[in-house]
């Protein structure tokens, strides 16, 4: 890597919102032994580090004082196991969708409910991401990372990284701590499509890839490409609620858009409470709410992060006016 030195650097590039902020510096890593070598340096001048994939999931609230370590580690491969098992290996800094699509070429299925989400193969675990009745968390066997203040390498088992709705330790407890280099999905050769999810009913998919395309498309026409429209997806969690809130608002609310998540739980659609409140295609000067779908803010260029925080803020207000529910943020805001 040879010797590192700084200079204040534009994020805009690295962050799928698009918005003008800048880093103290910005590091593109390949390997294990770059990031010793940045987390080295980091501590000997005092300063910050933060990982960066794609940054499709990204807020920068504003400039960040510290290093922006960009995880472009490559490699991705698989072993047979017993009874049709396979375990398939990728490096951080792969992309999801094409690791998902690799993994179908190989005849390892499990991912492809997950395609076309934005993003690395080393942010998957963070988010949990989940799409089409599927979460990575089911999927995935363990996790390797670095930890930042030691350099300490750990190998973390999939029930030790307290998964939940698009959360986990690396969201929580471990945020801002470590460095995910790898992770192994345990996948298998028997292909059994997912097709639980409601919209998912009419694809008729004989095969993975099948089942594979017909997400892309629904993606695609559903949510804007980050590389003509700045957005981070869905730019909210959909909401968990009571039984009891639940049958309040099924009474003022038939149309409400609900899925029962056992224990007497129910999940809402955000996109659906965010359109009632008149939002969907609303557009506040550079900023705005997709027209195709409420759940995502957009970014038409040249615009600043306050706007669209202001806005979500406003989102957040009107549906708890309405609604009595708390909406959150699902992106990560740095700096928190």
């Amino acid at each position: 890597m040879g010797q590192l030195t700084l200079q204040p650097a534009s994020l805009k590039p690295w962050h799928t919102l698009g918005f003008e902020v800048k880093a103290q510096g910005i590091i593109d890593v390949f390997s294990e032994e770059d990031i010793h070598q940045v987390l080295s340096f980091a501590r000997q001048h005092d300063l910050p580090v933060l990982p960066l994939g794609e940054g499709s999931n990204t807020i920068f609230a504003k400039d960040f004082a510290g290093i922006v370590m960009r995880v472009c580690l490559q490699g991705r491969r698989m072993e047979y196991g017993a009874d049709g098992q396979l375990m398939v290996y990728g490096a951080a800094g792969e992309n999801w969708h094409g690791f998902v699509r690799w993994a179908l070429d190989q005849g390892a299925y499990g991912l492809e409910n997950l395609s076309l989400i934005p993003g690395t193969v080393g942010a998957s675990p963070i988010q949990n991401i989940g799409a089409y009745g599927v979460e990575v968390k089911d999927l995935i066997d363990w996790v390797r990372y670095i930890d930042i203040a030691s350099g300490k390498v750990v190998q973390l088992k999939a029930s030790d990284c307290v998964f939940g709705y698009r959360d986990s330790i690396f969201k929580q407890q471990l945020r801002d701590q470590i460095v995910i280099t790898e992770v192994a999905f345990c996948l298998s050769s028997h292909f059994k499509p997912n097709l639980s999810y409601m919209g998912l009913h009419d694809s008729q998919a004989e095969t993975a890839l099948q089942l594979s395309d017909y997400i892309v498309k629904v993606r695609e026409a559903k949510l804007p490409d980050p590389q003509n429209l700045g957005n981070v997806g869905s730019f909210f969690k959909n909401p968990i609620i009571s039984e009891d809130h639940y049958q309040a608002l099924k009474e003022n609310f038939p149309n409400l858009v609900a899925y029962s998540v056992g224990e007497g739980d129910w999940k809402l659609a955000a996109g659906w409470l965010i359109d009632q409140c008149g939002f969907k295609g609303i557009r506040k000067g550079n900023v705005g709410v997709y027209k195709q779908q409420a759940l995502v803010l957009v970014h038409f260029g040249e615009g600043y992060v306050e706007d669209l925080l202001s806005l979500a803020w406003d989102i957040q207000q009107q549906v708890w006016l309405r609604f009595s529910v708390r909406m959150e943020i699902e992106p990560r805001i740095y700096p928190q």
